[in-house]
């Protein structure tokens, strides 16, 4: 099929949605009369089939990047919902229509026509099964959904049915067998190349290999999404996702995991990858990984102009980090004193408070210790005998302890 044919399809799908018009939406809808009272009774036109093929093609303009397909998605699942579950029941007796209602049901349109469909005899197989555990899957019964569907062999069902099955056993197999959901995916993404199908499958995938340690794979498939659907409505939270894998990955730890980022991070322009070193920074402040903080804020400083909102973040990332280091310690509070709060988020203004009072805290117990850095302008505590549990060496991991709660304070923070 044509990109323009498709565009079209599209289109009349989004016009049909918006001028409120009854009626599902055919593969090539054919013109006809105003919308009114009598078209309101009309039986539906075509058939399941091409619903759900028009369903799917809305959501393919969502992984190529378009608002006004992820907003009419809900509008439309609805519409076709309400028509599947008109249509006379001999439709059901056609293979195709049967399968096309358990793809509708596994992209998003809900458990009510499969509840009437296992309700009924005579189904076949391997659609009886498909039904029922894609039944189950939606309802949310996850044993009873693995026991259906994990054997099933997906191999000679159509693409767009054994794409939405194969998502569907890796989702069940990830949290046990993560090796079996990576395979699953690499076999959706071949199915389905450039659809939303396969966005989805390469971003789960993604985050499995992150689960595994699978450094080498996450790399080449980070790339590749970041090639293949910059677009997409999901990719602003696939980066935020990202970011947070590349901690855990302890990307910072030394040179050679910290060129993984830059390599993944090349793939950007200078703006993106100026905004995700930001977020990685941020990221690893709040998960207490301070060697990811620091190498990350610093590459974002080299892409920020001086002066502006992203310079001020980076440099309050790298001081948040240089604060629990002894070594770094005054250079990172004076950072932190001097920063233009009006150039930051509420969240990162919390993130500022927290880090200030962090390294005040370690200040007044380094204050008067001999061979110590003390913070200037910090009261020195009365003295008194020293007690062996609060010595210098027990301030950093104190610190370190602060910054890893940081996370659970800013998510209490206004956005």
């Amino acid at each position: 099929m044509s990109a323009s044919r498709i565009g079209r399809i599209v289109a009349a799908a989004l016009g049909l949605l918006i001028a409120g018009r009854a009626g599902p939406v055919a593969a090539e809808p054919a013109p006809g009369p105003p919308a009114g009272p009598a078209a309101e009774a009309r039986a539906p036109t075509g058939d399941p089939v091409q619903w759900v093929r028009t369903l799917q093609l809305l959501q393919d303009r969502v992984a190529a990047g378009s608002l006004a397909a992820h907003e009419s998605q809900p509008l439309l699942i609805a519409r076709i919902n309400a028509d599947l579950l008109a249509v006379p029941p001999e439709i059901w007796g056609r293979r195709n229509n049967l399968r096309s209602a358990i793809t509708f049901a596994l992209s998003g349109g809900g458990p009510a026509v499969l509840r009437r469909l296992t309700a009924q005899d005579g189904l076949g197989e391997p659609e009886a099964t498909l039904a029922r555990g894609a039944l189950a899957y939606v309802e949310g019964r996850e044993a009873e959904a693995r026991r259906l569907l994990q054997d099933v062999d997906t191999t000679d069902l159509p693409p767009t049915l054994a794409g939405a099955v194969g998502l569907t056993q890796a989702s069940l197999a990830v949290a046990d067998q993560p090796v079996r959901a990576i395979a699953l995916l690499d076999r959706v993404r071949v199915l389905l190349p450039g659809t939303l199908t396969e966005e989805g499958a390469l971003r789960r995938e993604i985050f499995t290999l992150g689960q595994i340690g699978d450094l080498k794979k996450f790399e080449a498939l980070a790339i590749q999404y970041l090639r293949r659907f910059p677009h997409s409505v999901y990719a602003g939270n696939f980066r935020h996702r990202l970011a947070y894998q590349l901690t855990q990955l302890d990307i910072g730890r030394d040179e050679e995991r910290f060129a993984t980022l830059n390599r993944i991070l090349s793939e950007l322009r200078p703006e993106s990858r100026r905004d995700l070193y930001l977020l990685v920074a941020q990221t690893a402040i709040q998960a207490g990984r301070t060697a990811a903080a620091l190498r990350a804020s610093e590459k974002a400083l080299a892409l920020c102009i001086p002066g502006s909102a992203e310079a001020t973040r980076g440099q309050l990332y790298r001081a948040a980090a240089e604060i629990v280091s002894l070594a770094t310690f005054q250079s990172g509070l004076r950072t932190l004193r001097s920063l233009d709060r009006a150039k930051l988020t509420a969240r990162d203004l919390l993130l500022l408070e927290t880090a200030l009072s962090t390294a005040e805290a370690i200040g007044r117990g380094l204050a008067g210790r001999p061979g110590l850095p003390e913070a200037d302008g910090v009261p020195k505590p009365a003295r008194a005998a020293p007690d062996p549990a609060d010595g210098p060496a027990s301030l950093i991991p104190k610190a370190q302890a602060t910054i890893d709660r940081i996370d659970l304070m800013l998510s209490k923070a206004t956005p």
